[in-house]
């Protein structure tokens, strides 16, 4: 849902950095296969930028003596809980804009979330390119999935822009109370894996769920004030306006700018629907 700036960070040497604090053996292990974590990396990169991450293939032996357990304990053990790798897991953590979640823009940073899961794919297990800040929410309802084609991937923050033309839309219910359905519809002009990948992210993350649950708190308050000051229909229609041209300046695709766009479209809302 937003974009973060991909990690300057160098991935060898976070590698590095991270089985730096072994005794001999176990260190001698990691740094045999360093070269190969580092062209690992750059092919990381190179599929990422093409969108075809899903052409990696599971696995569960990483290469020399080191396997999927002594990757995710590199991780959790030296990156997580250890001071020198923590340096970096905080970085990586502080790229978040505005300390929300890029995967939904709603939830705060709480986590790093592997956009290959560490169990499926432990040789990118400490890859800054595959480390995402990201809630608790996003990374514990993704959990272990991952894409097997092209057109189910979902949005990685460092590599994916789709924030230019708005495909997040929304739909007033006559309900009482009131209510927000959310939906995707991407542009008519994107080729079909574009328009599949920002359909399977909004399903993986839950988002029509989610974010009709923020809505129902912003229409609460929204009633409260527009019986408190009792407006008009056309005052009202007016101010929802002015705030979905504000939220839609920032971020074309946020649940604000899509929520207020349906609402100030709905006669039927603007008309005492909001009571």
């Amino acid at each position: 849902m937003r974009i973060i700036t991909k990690p300057s960070i160098s991935p060898l040497r976070t590698y590095v950095r991270c089985y730096s604090s072994y005794r001999i053996a176990a260190k001698n292990n990691f740094r045999a296969i360093a070269k190969f974590i580092d062209i690992q990396s750059l092919d990381y990169d190179r599929r990422a930028n093409n969108k075809n991450l899903y052409t990696f293939s599971v696995h569960t032996h990483v290469h020399g003596h080191i396997s999927k357990n002594e990757m995710v304990k590199l991780y959790n053990d030296k990156m997580v809980k250890h001071p020198t790798g923590r340096k970096i897991y905080d970085k990586l953590m502080g790229l978040a804009p505005l300390d929300r979640c890029p995967f939904c823009g709603i939830g705060r940073v709480k986590t790093l979330d592997h956009y290959l899961p560490e169990t499926k794919f432990p040789t990118f297990s400490v890859l800054p390119y595959n480390l995402v800040a990201s809630c608790r929410d996003c990374n514990i309802g993704k959990s272990t999935h991952f894409a097997s084609t092209q057109n189910t991937q979902t949005i990685h923050p460092y590599y994916d822009d789709y924030t230019h033309e708005q495909w997040l839309y929304a739909k007033v219910l006559e309900s009482i109370p009131v209510s927000i359905e959310f939906y995707v519809n991407p542009p008519s002009h994107w080729d079909q894996v574009d328009k599949d990948r920002v359909q399977e992210h909004f399903k993986s993350y839950e988002l029509a769920e989610r974010f009709s649950i923020e809505a129902s708190n912003a229409l609460a308050d929204l009633r409260e004030e527009f019986i408190l000051y009792k407006s008009s229909p056309s005052i009202i229609q007016k101010e929802l306006k002015k705030k979905a041209k504000v939220y839609e300046s920032r971020y074309k695709n946020s649940f604000e700018t899509a929520m207020y766009q349906a609402l100030y479209k709905s006669q039927w809302y603007c008309n005492g629907g909001y009571a």
